[in-house]
């Protein structure tokens, strides 16, 4: 099969197809067969009172595994299992198994009504989403075995959509999803899951760093996660409707993986101790339409709790990081009153020290992009080099931003997202450029004469230096 690399932004061409008048059939025509993009407008599952504390979880202890690694047996299965899912909602409207409402249990906790994205609850929730999700597929098919697979889109050879979910990739497959704009052959981009993000993900010294705080978001809910959601486009591309595709929660099961892996990643990785996050409570049907509560507390390890592990490639520690102390920050002392990034000469010298180890992040608090469509946007520290869009290649260059509507509409605004931007490898040619240094913005992938360079403004910029034992 061969390989093209998501660019010109589909995404945007396809999101305007949808939200437009040469989008009709298309909006009649969603998951697996027609159905009705109203139910995207949704609401809570009935009025359900007095839920059941959930205690334990009785199966054995399973893989979750890469979804293109799965058993010819496997994929068999899992499809099974979401064919009996949409065959609920047809056949019992009302059950909460079924696949719509699967679908709008993430529509209404994440599409805007209520929120769970942009706070700690971020993580917690999803994994106990994808908890209740996976019961219910293993009860549908008989086999409480059953695991779901994830998308490790993190791996360099796997970054494509997984053969099972494009299989024939028409509506007689259950995982197929019609509004995607990727194609089987396209991959995500390097520069939205790869090295640099990555590791800017694992390498966050604390949980408020890695997964947020009551009233903020973390590193990778941003980027890798936002920027997925993106790419994929169609349904995945807003909050609402993204759990109308199948693949959202081979997504999500990798953003978990991600979790599990920062844990392990360092042995000063902690989860909150804060009864505030111990004592979230949510609430979901189990596999026997049972409406139950569960905590965060009771999520945290999801090996001995929930009854799974992560199998395939682990995210691998880097060995300069093992000795990794603490991020320092590093002000800028310019950039409330000029936007611009021009730091003391000491200041200058040490980080250019840190970086050729690799361990500098830019921070943007509250980035002044469009939040009036899902996109990516790419940050130059040059005009002209962000008029031109050459991407990691260019030498101005920092990483990007996206931005995932809550809902297609956009009645629900989505809050301005958190950037970490890894910028070890681009601190000297940062450096290089004499006196301040502003910072622009551009959305990826559009043709040069639709693309619009703005100054990129922001509440605040500050960059962090690791330091390592001995330093």
């Amino acid at each position: 099969m061969s390989r093209e690399t998501l660019g010109p932004w589909d995404s945007r061409r396809h999101f305007l197809h949808a939200m437009g008048g040469l989008g009709a059939g298309a909006l009649a025509f969603g998951l697996f067969g027609p159905t009705s993009r109203a139910e995207a407008t949704c609401a809570p599952p009935g009025n359900p009172t007095n839920p059941v504390p959930w205690k334990r979880d009785c199966r054995p202890i399973r893989q979750r595994r890469p979804a293109s690694t799965l058993t010819a047996a496997e994929v068999t299965k899992l499809k099974a299992a979401y064919k009996a899912m949409r065959d609920l909602s047809t056949s019992d409207p009302n059950d909460p198994r079924g696949f719509d409402h699967q679908a709008n249990i993430h529509c209404w906790n994440c599409g805007g009504s209520v929120q769970v994205h942009g706070s700690w609850q971020f993580f917690a929730w999803h994994r106990a989403y994808l908890f209740f999700h996976e019961r219910i597929l293993g009860k549908l098919v008989g086999d409480m075995d059953l695991r779901l697979p994830y998308w490790d889109w993190d791996h360099a050879g796997h970054r494509q959509l997984p053969p099972p979910y494009v299989t024939p990739n028409d509506a007689t497959n259950p995982l197929w999803n019609s509004t995607r704009h990727m194609t089987p052959a396209a991959t995500v981009p390097e520069e939205d899951v790869g090295a640099d993000v990555m590791d800017a993900a694992m390498t966050a010294a604390t949980f408020t760093d890695f997964g947020g705080s009551a009233t903020s978001g973390g590193i990778p809910e941003g980027t890798p996660h936002g920027a997925v959601h993106v790419d994929v486009g169609g349904d995945m591309g807003a909050f609402n409707s993204a759990a109308r595709d199948p693949i959202f929660y081979a997504h999500h099961s990798n953003v978990d993986k991600i979790w599990s892996d920062w844990v392990r990643y360092d042995s000063s990785h902690d989860n909150p101790t804060a009864a505030a996050f111990l004592n979230l409570t949510f609430t979901f049907f189990d596999e026997n339409k049972k409406w139950r509560s569960i905590k965060a507390s009771q999520v945290l390890d999801h090996e001995s709790k929930l009854r799974y592990i992560y199998g395939g490639a682990q995210v691998p520690a880097p060995e300069r990081l093992f000795c990794f102390e603490r991020w320092r920050v590093v002000r800028v002392p310019k950039w409330r009153a000029a936007k611009s990034l021009e730091l003391p000469p000491d200041a200058a010298t040490a980080m250019r020290a840190a970086a050729a180890k690799g361990l500098i992040r830019l921070h943007l608090e509250r980035p002044e992009v469009p939040l009036t469509k899902s996109a990516v946007y790419r940050v130059y520290a040059d005009a002209k080099d962000a008029e031109a869009d050459a991407g990691p290649t260019s030498p101005g260059y920092l990483g990007t931003i996206p931005v995932v509507l809550n809902d297609q509409e956009n009645r629900h605004r989505p809050k301005p997202p958190r950037v970490v931007l890894n910028v070890s490898r681009r601190l000297s040619k940062l450096a290089e450029k004499p006196g301040a240094v502003g910072l622009f913005y551009v959305e990826r992938g559009l043709k040069p004469e639709q693309r619009k360079v703005a100054p990129l403004h922001a509440a605040d910029a500050f960059f962090s230096v690791a330091e390592l034992a001995g330093d």
